[in-house]
């Protein structure tokens, strides 16, 4: 999950921060089942070339190394401190916003949320399509906090409201972009678009709850420091996840994949 868009790799989601890496681990545990599942559905060559781009602490890379045995997959990150362990993959230091890929160089091109945090998504998914080869996939995956402004609860729509924030003035994230990706890799030109939904919810010690609330506490110290919620509101927040009689719908997780046309 780590990008390059400025103010990124220095907020509180950037990889130096102490707890990321466990934090990226329950985004995994979280998504993984789904991106897999998308990928099930793909139809490939028997020893396609898969570019993971932003590929974070590299779970799901390392589950492509398995699932296509005979493939070449690239992961790539700005910081590839958490990927340099996991065998059988090409590691790559890269930059989405600045760095490129000769035309045609993959089967698939994967982004997991990754494209909502950079102001610059539209163009790198403009190029992103140029890397595919003739009939290749394009598969981006995003998080859209969409139904956690929808909550009735107040304290829950304060919280989730001031993290949105966070993120819009911090890093350039786009936390409703998800919502759009079917409708907008049809735009480009693909064929074949469909698309997945996950119902992330909170306060029922699901993966998705665990996500949310990692995330939430590794986004405190900069949520008080801008004034954006208090030590009460981040508290009673906890007390309210941890009642047993609470549970709500915080996000969804966003599937959408498209099929590069065939050329000449």
């Amino acid at each position: 999950m780590t990008t390059a868009a400025p103010g990124y790799t220095d907020s509180y989601l950037g990889d130096q921060h102490a707890g990321q890496l466990a934090r990226l681990r329950t985004l995994e545990c979280a998504f993984d089942p789904q991106s897999q599942t998308v990928f099930d559905q793909l139809n490939l060559p028997c020893k396609p070339d898969i570019l993971d781009l932003g590929a974070g602490a590299g779970s799901l890379t390392g589950w492509l190394t398995q699932r296509y045995p005979d493939a070449t997959v690239t992961a790539t990150d700005i910081d590839t401190r958490f990927l340099t362990d996991i065998p059988g993959i090409k590691v790559l230091t890269h930059n989405a916003v600045t760095d490129d890929f000769p035309m045609a160089s993959f089967d698939v091109v994967h982004a997991r949320a990754l494209l909502c945090h950079l102001p610059q998504r539209e163009d790198i998914l403009k190029r992103a399509i140029t890397w595919l080869r003739p009939g290749g996939w394009l598969v981006i995956e995003d998080v859209s906090l969409q139904p956690s402004l929808k909550t009735s609860h107040p304290l829950f729509r304060k919280v989730a409201q001031a993290g949105i924030t966070l993120l819009t003035k911090s890093i350039g994230s786009d936390m409703l972009w998800a919502d759009t990706l079917p409708a907008r890799l049809r735009d480009r030109g693909l064929s074949n678009v469909g698309y997945r939904l996950y119902e992330g919810r909170i306060g029922d010690n699901s993966p998705a709850d665990t996500f949310w609330a990692s995330t939430t506490v590794q986004a405190g110290p900069a949520l008080l420091k801008l004034g954006l919620l208090t030590q009460d509101d981040l508290e009673a927040m906890t007390h309210l996840r941890a009642d047993p009689t609470f549970t709500d719908t915080a996000l969804t997780f966003v599937s959408a994949w498209g099929q590069a046309p065939e050329r000449g």
